[in-house]
């Protein structure tokens, strides 16, 4: 798996540990129907934000089959809102997230997963001459279960949450679009750097 290219990790050591990480991560999602697990509650320092913003009852109902599809060993987290304000296009974005939501119009809603089961909801918006983005992130928990250490987690004090070169894409007759390609991050204190997660499309039969 890629990682950042900017990633500052702070040794050879930690670097080696993170592709172990990733690797585990990899291979934690079974066929567990958990999807929420003990402790979900979304407290502490987790970005929660405001509650999902979908674009009517489709996306959401696509967002919740997609939960369903792609279940998670550890239990799912809660879902965590984010804001991504952007000039340009928007179908190849960058840029650190922010806590919460906005409102505008419509401009399409693309659907993203990690091999893991992570999956990622993106709704791009328009108000004015303002383009901006809802991201909502469903990650799929993961502590050590040698150590008992939450990397990823709502004791994990995530935080930093960014993506990186997220491509957007549809095919113009479909009312779902595809994250085909990108990464999602943050910073997890129990690593001591960055992790990132790499994502593609969702697998939906129309985008």
């Amino acid at each position: 798996m890629k990682t950042f290219n900017y990633f500052k990790l702070r040794s050879i050591g930690r670097k080696l540990s993170l592709l172990g990480l990733v690797a585990m991560l990899a291979t934690s999602c079974g066929s567990d129907k958990n999807e929420t697990g003990p402790g979900n509650s979304g407290t502490g320092t987790l970005p929660v934000g405001t509650s999902p913003v979908f674009n009517g009852g489709n996306d959401l109902s696509v967002w919740n089959s997609l939960k369903s599809s792609y279940s998670c060993s550890q239990g799912r987290m809660q879902d965590m809102t984010f804001t991504l304000q952007q000039g340009g296009s928007g179908n190849y974005i960058s840029g650190n997230l922010q806590s919460g939501s906005v409102g505008g119009s419509s401009q399409g809603s693309y659907y993203g997963r990690s091999g893991n089961g992570d999956l990622v909801f993106i709704s791009k918006v328009t108000n004015g001459n303002q383009l901006a983005f809802n991201v909502v992130l469903s990650f799929c928990q993961w502590t050590d279960p040698q150590y008992g250490v939450p990397y990823i987690g709502p004791n994990a004090q995530m935080s930093n949450f960014m993506v990186q070169n997220l491509v957007l894409n549809n095919s113009g007759s479909c009312a779902t679009g595809a994250v085909t390609s990108g990464y999602i991050g943050f910073y997890s204190p129990a690593y001591g750097g960055y992790i990132p997660i790499q994502v593609a499309s969702a697998g939906l039969n129309c985008y």
